[in-house]
């Protein structure tokens, strides 16, 4: 195994102090008040809602479902805390089994949904994409814990950024800054050549097309540089071209159920080269699905290892005295966060409202502003929606868990 020396972005973790709640409703429908200790005076309140669109029935439910519930979490500890007098905060959770199309209609519901203010979610940045128009012209608020497609804040032309959705907001960094990370991680580890493949999925292509250029401007060749269809399960054509050149590193463009098949694939064809990729392979579902062949994959992932962010330690014990029936996953303190940043606002956007549809504009305005120490660490967003405080860090499968390498 080669030495990684990871070169971070740079990032402020700041310590959060969270009470623990109690159990906190398990959710996957439609709505749910977080939280049983709802003020005795709830029956009185008004009733404001945050959506949630994660996959949740079908799809990359691990992330989906970690997101919801820490959305719930954070629901439930502003309900027992009274942080919103006069009103009842509840979570309306909807599925879209990171299909684009069930991810619109999910939409298309919520903005009939007057109660709603604003949405966290999507997991994946191609539902995002899809939906994002109809939520814009509706100016429902969307923060997306985990969306790092760049497109969907920068535009298509990086040399003339111009913001896209003035009502989106994102809480990690884009691949704009993942794609160079790893390229300069490929680097510093001693790889000069990487055989490169991707899904058709946009945010999956475009990963793989910053890091090639990337690699390429540090001195890296890329011998072989292949699209296959979203979901694939035959890499036989891609590693036929790809054999011969003996890379020293195979770059997927992907997510971890597709990315544990290459893996797999590529070592019964007898090429052994370690497999890196982005945010998305980074599962503890893909060394379960690879087995033994999951060794030495590395991936990137936003932000510090859990374990070691501090201001994260309050949202964790939260979470799991909570004994929801999922794990956070590595995007929980995001959605956490991107529900408190609502949370925080509606006191203000509230005042004087009697409908949380004509809140809509207000809390949206208010978010292009806000800045807080969360249990992710800084929170705040820039011109384009962006996250101000971008962090990653590389891991590698070793004995069969994620290692950070620091």
């Amino acid at each position: 195994m080669r030495r990684f020396l990871p070169v971070l972005a740079l990032g402020v973790a700041a310590a959060l102090s969270v009470a623990a709640c109690s159990d906190s409703n398990e959710s996957t429908g439609s709505e749910t008040t977080a939280g049983d200790a709802t003020p005795t005076s709830a029956a009185a309140n008004q009733v404001v809602s945050i959506g949630v669109i994660t996959p949740q029935k079908a799809g990359l439910t691990d992330f989906g479902l970690g997101m919801l519930h820490s959305v719930e979490l954070a629901v439930s500890e502003a309900n027992s805390s009274g942080a919103l007098p006069g009103w009842t905060i509840k979570v309306v959770a909807l599925d879209d089994s990171s299909d684009p199309a069930i991810g619109t209609a999910a939409a298309e519901q919520m903005i009939a949904d007057e109660s709603v203010v604003a949405i966290v979610g999507p997991y994946n940045s191609g539902v995002a994409k899809a939906m994002l128009p109809k939520l814009a012209a509706a100016g429902l608020p969307l923060i997306s814990p985990s969306n790092t497609l760049t497109s969907l804040t920068l535009g298509e032309d990086l040399d003339n950024p111009a913001r896209q959705f003035a009502n989106y907001f994102r809480m990690v960094g884009a691949d704009d800054k993942q794609g160079v990370f790893l390229a300069e991680q490929a680097i510093a580890a001693g790889f000069t050549t990487a055989a490169v493949v991707s899904e058709t999925k946009a945010v999956s292509k475009g990963l793989a097309d910053i890091f090639v250029k990337a690699f390429e401007a540090q001195g890296g060749k890329v011998t072989v540089r292949e699209v296959v269809p979203d979901g694939a399960t035959d890499f036989s054509a891609f590693l036929n071209k790809a054999l011969p050149t003996s890379p020293g590193l195979i770059f997927f463009g992907g997510e971890y159920p597709v990315a544990a098949t290459l893996r797999v694939q590529a070592e019964k064809a007898g090429l052994g080269a370690p497999l890196m990729g982005g945010d998305g392979i980074k599962d503890d579902a893909l060394i379960k699905q690879a087995g033994a062949a999951a060794e030495e994959i590395l991936a990137s992932s936003v932000g510090e290892p859990l374990a070691a962010m501090t201001s994260a330690s309050g949202f964790l014990s939260a979470y799991r005295a909570a004994k929801f029936p999922n794990p956070e996953s590595a995007y929980g303190p995001y959605a956490y966060d991107a529900a408190n940043a609502i949370i925080r606002s509606l006191p203000a956007v509230l005042n004087g409202q009697t409908s949380p549809l004509d809140a809509r504009g207000v809390l949206l305005r208010a978010l292009t502003t806000i800045t807080f120490d969360g249990a992710s660490g800084k929170v705040g967003f820039d011109q384009y929606g962006d996250t101000l405080f971008p962090v990653f860090t590389l891991y590698v499968v070793q004995n069969g868990e994620w290692v950070a390498l620091t």
